[in-house]
């Protein structure tokens, strides 16, 4: 029984580290950062929950943030 439940736990916890790793940071959100010690675990891509067709880029700031801005002017 303890061996199904280890089993279970390390299939729930895989999957949702999987799918925390799918979801984009927001307008103005974090999507970047600490890129000397790779300590940036977030996400790393950006959509406009408000406005899905609106484009956005993560732009670098510094080596601890990056942040997710409209493209274009």
């Amino acid at each position: 029984m303890q061996l199904k439940l280890s089993i279970l736990f390390a299939l729930f916890t895989s999957s949702a580290f999987v799918l925390a790793q799918d979801t984009c940071a927001d307008l103005y959100g974090q999507c970047g950062g600490s890129v000397e010690t790779w300590s940036w675990t977030g996400p790393t891509c950006c959509t406009d929950s408000a406005d899905p067709t609106r484009e956005l880029t993560c732009k670098y700031i510094s080596s601890e943030y990056s942040v997710c801005v409209p493209t274009g002017p």
